[in-house]
């Protein structure tokens, strides 16, 4: 299978839901311009506060603070002081998995974050590399204040992001909410925390939760001080303790899960908000102990020694495979972002939040440590995010209760809140699809994985009827999905309308007609439009049938043409784009809706012609020569890159699957949806020879999928005019 993540299934945490935004939305999520507010301008952040700034919460006293601040500019990497330095630039390449990254050149502006030393790394890295995609002219400046110190900033409008290792506690929505500051809520990555010991230590292998809340709890300061009062085995030697400061996302976190009250523990030990003060602490004393993020373990682990924790089963070691199953509890946690809903109005900072949950985004969030979350919890905030859904929805609760994955899925959430979890070995039913030939290698493809993921409990039946025999059938409640290579055409509309047959469109890939010839034809190496016209329009039937007709130097040999049949949709593309009148054509052709015919035929006669999808040329190279096209600017032949772009023209389509809205509410169907719209449906698209649009387009597609929105965009035309980014954009 291709999707690893789709097929640890009851691991995927939790689907936020959302609000979500119509199609008219197109603009905003293909990156153009919305009317913004005024930018914020970017702020440092200031000496990193600890227990001494925090000593009014009466969490804890008697701390020794390491104060600590650091400040980053577009990802630039800082040491424990305070600091701002420019951009180190970046590589654009990873971008280019969740958007074109040409768009990015017109941005600029400011983007101040601070908060969480935890979630600092993956902003940085994120940071870094988008910068350098603006050519450094959106200037990120990210700050560690600690969670808790973000936040204040955050609600006092001192930034537009706010990083944090744990939701947001109810005194600082009251806080936010005073200062009419809304935001939305984004997990980012999972971590888990790490508890360490000195690597001299060869006493301590493994730590219960009894043991940790007997060393950490507020009743054992001044009373438990050395370690055989934990286990009379260990050496009657004090116990050194190294913790985030009072201000952390993981000081709430670690007393939460072990002292049963976030912010409750004794106050005996040295604090700092910078972990790289924990680690150098821990690192330089033979009895020390402390804790911080996972991450910062694995970036030191030559430094430090992780003590497995005993949540009950026994005694498991942070791994990336045991925090993202929920074994290593209770110290697996989920990280994020917030982002003020006036501030992602402006164009810069929205790219910036989908840079961050995109691919790219996750990929680094790995590289610095941290855990992706299944695709699932990504698309979602996504959605969330396109949407301006704001709030919390985990209640203002400090922190999960139990595993990461129980945490995401329930707990504070409550039913509206929260949209399902896919399990997809519970799924059955059946899906009886039909219509394009060219959309049929994709949808074979998603169904025969999909099927997979279910145990072959979802049936679903692909058949090729074309496009417009596929809108017969669905118009008439045969099938539940119908394949196009085109959009829906006024009187199919009118078809389902009248039928009472309602349906949400969604643009899946990408493609481009390929015009071909016999391998042995060497005197076809370009045809133009008109020529193209020449050869396939109505009148030329019984008229131009020779190849010298269409150009002189050419030989007197009879025309052989291949095409497909006129209930295709790549037949009424490519009548459209070449002579003007989709559906209009000569009728003196081989017609089939099978494009496997449509090779053959061409494969055979040296001197035969014919045109189907880019994706069975690619599939069928060896058999037939592809003709590059002059559509006005030079001859241009197709390839990944000129489909995409609209150079390879009049000749590039969106291909769609039209999903009836009644049947959208089966729940096996829903996800077969879902899952087509996925990151592991955009590779099958790929796999089959197709080019998958930049991420956005599916964002909005399961923005508009999950809201139900039914009917075209397109008004019943028959095809795009132009670059098929501006169709989208429609």
């Amino acid at each position: 299978m291709i999707s690893a993540t789709m097929a640890t299934l009851k691991q995927i945490p939790f689907r936020l839901l959302l609000a979500v935004a119509a199609m008219g939305c197109a603009a905003v999520l293909m990156g153009a311009a919305c009317s913004a507010a005024d930018q914020a301008p970017a702020t440092q952040a200031g000496s990193g506060a600890a227990a001494g700034s925090a000593a009014a919460d009466n969490t804890t006293s008697g701390s020794t603070t390491a104060s600590s601040s650091a400040t980053t500019t577009s990802g630039s990497t800082t040491g424990s002081s305070s600091a701002t330095t420019g951009s180190t630039g970046s590589s654009a390449g990873q971008a280019e998995k969740a958007v074109d990254p040409g768009m990015y050149a017109s941005l600029s502006g400011d983007i101040p974050i601070d908060g969480s030393s935890t979630v600092f790394p993956i902003t940085e890295a994120v940071a870094e590399e988008f910068g350098g995609l603006t050519d450094d002219n959106v200037r990120v400046v990210v700050g560690i204040s600690g969670t808790g110190g973000g936040f204040k900033k955050f609600c006092a409008n001192e930034t537009v992001i706010s990083d944090a290792s744990r939701p947001i506690k109810q005194k600082e929505v009251d806080l936010c909410s005073a200062a009419g500051v809304e935001y939305i809520e984004l997990p980012v990555a999972i971590d888990g925390l790490s508890v360490v010991v000195n690597p001299q230590n060869d006493f301590v292998d493994c730590l219960s939760v009894e043991q940790l809340n007997q060393i950490w709890s507020p009743e054992s300061e001044g009373v438990v001080t050395h370690w055989n009062q934990v286990n009379p085995e260990w050496p009657a030697e004090e116990i050194k303790m190294y913790a985030p400061g009072v201000d952390s996302g993981t000081f709430d976190y670690f007393t939460e899960a072990i002292n049963g009250d976030g912010g409750v523990s004794r106050g005996d030990f040295v604090a700092s908000e910078d972990d790289n003060v924990l680690v150098q602490g821990v690192s330089g004393d033979k009895y020390s102990i402390g804790y911080f993020g996972y991450a910062y373990y694995v970036e030191n682990k030559d430094k430090v020694k992780v003590v497995p924790i005993d949540g009950g089963n026994g005694c498991v070691a942070p791994t990336d495979g045991a925090i993202n199953n929920g074994s290593y509890a209770p110290l697996s946690r989920p990280l994020f972002i917030y982002v003020r809903s006036d501030a992602a109005q402006q164009e810069h900072i929205a790219e910036f939040v989908r840079y961050y949950l995109s691919p790219s985004g996750q990929e680094l969030a790995a590289s610095v440590g941290y855990i992706p979350f299944p695709q699932d919890v990504y698309e979602l905030g996504l959605t969330k995010f396109n949407s301006g859904t704001v709030g919390t929805v985990f209640g203002g609760d400090d922190a999960f209760k139990g595993s990461v994955v129980d945490g995401l899925s329930g707990g504070a959430m409550t039913e509206d809140k929260m949209t399902h979890m896919v399990d997809y070995a519970s799924l059955s039913g059946d899906i009886p699809i039909d219509g394009s030939s060219t959309v049929f290698p994709i949808t074979e493809a998603v169904a025969e994985e999909f099927g997979g993921l279910t145990d072959d409990n979802v049936r679903v039946v692909v058949g090729i009827s074309g496009t417009g025999g596929g809108f017969k059938k669905f118009c008439a409640n045969e099938t539940v999905i119908s394949d196009a290579s085109r959009p829906i055409k006024q009187k199919e509309v009118d078809l389902c309308s009248a039928a009472g047959v309602e349906y949400i469109e969604l643009p899946v890939a990408i493609d481009g007609l390929s015009v071909v010839v016999n391998p042995s034809n060497e005197f076809v190496d370009c045809l133009t439009v008109e020529q193209l016209n020449r050869i396939w329009s109505p009148e030329s039937e019984g008229v131009v049938t020779h190849w010298n007709q269409v150009n002189p130097e050419w030989p007197a040999e009879e025309i052989k043409m291949y095409a497909p049949g006129v209930d295709s949709g790549t037949f009424d593309y490519f009548t459209e784009a070449i002579n003007g009148d989709g559906g209009v054509s000569r009728g003196d052709f081989v017609a089939s809706e099978d494009d496997n015919v449509l090779v053959q035929g061409v494969a055979g006669d040296r001197y035969s012609i014919g045109y189907f999808g880019y994706a069975y040329y690619v599939e069928n190279k060896d058999k037939v020569k592809v003709v590059p096209i002059d559509g006005g600017n030079g001859c241009v032949a197709p390839a990944d890159e000129a489909i995409n772009n609209g150079s390879y023209a009049p000749l590039s389509r969106p291909l769609f699957i039209y999903v009836r809205s009644d049947a959208a509410q089966q729940e096996h169907i829903a996800e077969f949806v879902r899952y087509y719209l996925s990151p592991s449906g955009q590779e099958l698209a790929a796999s089959v020879g197709y080019i998958p649009f930049p991420q956005e387009v599916y964002d909005l597609g399961l923005t508009k999928f999950n809201s139900g929105t039914v009917g075209t965009v397109f008004g019943g035309d028959d095809a795009f005019k132009g670059p098929v980014t501006q169709g989208l954009m429609k």
